[in-house]
């Protein structure tokens, strides 16, 4: 089932996978020269599927049966306690997590986990939509709205619908998936061990790190999210409860050279960096990190200028929601299955490629870190 022909998009909104949403911290709470500005006339809607979410709910218990036997099945195996309910936010993040474990599943499974992904994806519209709506209806009767909501719906506020993307490679008619991949034919990445960019990034020291953490949690920079989950970072059985592909991700960049950026206020997109008392929400969150360094770096247009040290964010469902960070730390040509890629969350180190994103139809950002700027302030 193709989501783009069958779902007409007219608009597209964003949230992170990962986004972090409203902080209770004293730096939070801080914040009262925040300056954001959002007037009714600038809240749109995510698209939703067909019918009222109940009806669309049993119908998908019936069309994404094989599916869903399939999570109930991976929950098992990794020994999590969430069981099946469409409408469990947790749930959703969990099957959302399984839309890149390609190595799990085989091929005519992962199909079925990409269809039931990409429903999740739009079925979680309905209750944002319901949030939304809330704080519509709160600023056309001239309610001010608090630091706190105003934070958090500039968290839900849309990628326009014209922003560009990341192209796929055409060289060689590129089709194949993870499962059909011979990753042993590949030469070593063709990255120079000496290759420092003239901004100051060092793409060597950001794959070294995800090498480093990739199936680790570094307690300097992961502690505040497991607390906020209510584990304990040294705890690897609770890793599963809190969302760290873009903490991981901005860890490797900054371990590269990115600079941090303290930005107008810790909820602005316009600032990157971790602590002092809570990282700011492009460090964290999926769609607070494309908003950042979409601008920052800009979004290379075409695969084939990605390369080892680069970030990249995907969109399961095309309905402009970003789900996913992760970064690309082999990269062996110019081709999508050139592009390795490493990433928590669920953590793997080059099990699958750019190449397993578009064939499951994912929208792709990519971001070349040696073009982006690099002053700090």
């Amino acid at each position: 089932m193709n989501f783009k022909k069958t779902w007409l998009i007219v608009g597209t909104f964003a949230l992170g996978f990962s986004l972090m949403g409203s902080a209770v911290s004293a730096e939070t709470n801080s914040e009262e020269n925040a300056d954001i500005q959002i007037k009714a006339s600038d809240i749109q809607f995510y698209n939703v599927l067909p019918g009222k979410s109940a009806e669309v709910k049993e119908k998908a218990l019936i069309e994404h049966k094989d599916a869903i036997n399939l999570v109930e099945n991976q929950l098992n195996k990794d020994g999590i306690a969430i069981k099946t309910d469409l409408d469990n936010v947790e749930y959703q993040k969990y099957v959302l997590s399984l839309g890149t474990s390609f190595e799990l599943f085989s091929a005519e499974d992962m199909k079925k986990i990409v269809e039931y992904v990409k429903f999740i994806d739009w079925y979680e519209n309905y209750e944002l939509n319901v949030q939304l709506k809330t704080y519509q209806n709160k600023l056309k009767n001239n309610i001010t709205l608090s630091n706190a909501e105003l934070t958090k719906l500039n968290g839900l506020l849309p990628i326009p619908s014209d922003a560009p993307s990341t192209a796929p490679s055409t060289a060689n008619n590129e089709t194949t998936t993870s499962s059909e991949t011979n990753f042993n034919s590949f030469a070593t990445d063709e990255v120079s061990p000496l290759a420092v960019s003239a901004n100051g990034y060092d793409n060597i020291a950001a794959r070294d790190y995800a090498y480093s953490w990739w199936n680790k949690r570094n307690p300097t920079y992961s502690t505040y999210y497991a607390e906020k989950a209510g584990c304990n970072v040294a705890n690897s059985s609770c890793w599963s409860q809190w969302n760290d592909c873009t903490n991981f991700v901005s860890q490797a960049i900054y371990a590269g050279g990115m600079k941090f950026r303290t930005g107008s206020h810790v909820t602005a997109d316009d600032a990157w960096r971790f602590g002092p008392l809570m990282p700011t929400h492009t460090w964290g969150g999926a769609q607070n990190f494309y908003k950042h360094w979409s601008q920052r770096a800009g979004v290379a247009s075409s695969v084939t200028a990605l390369q080892t040290g680069d970030a990249v964010n995907a969109d399961f469902g095309a309905d402009g929601h970003v789900d996913h960070t992760a970064i690309i730390t082999k990269n062996t040509g110019n081709n999508n299955n050139n592009k390795f890629l490493t990433q928590h969350t669920t953590d793997k180190k080059e099990t699958s490629t750019l190449q397993d994103w578009f064939s499951a139809g994912y929208t792709v950002y990519g971001y070349e870190m040696d073009k982006a700027s690099n002053t700090g302030n």
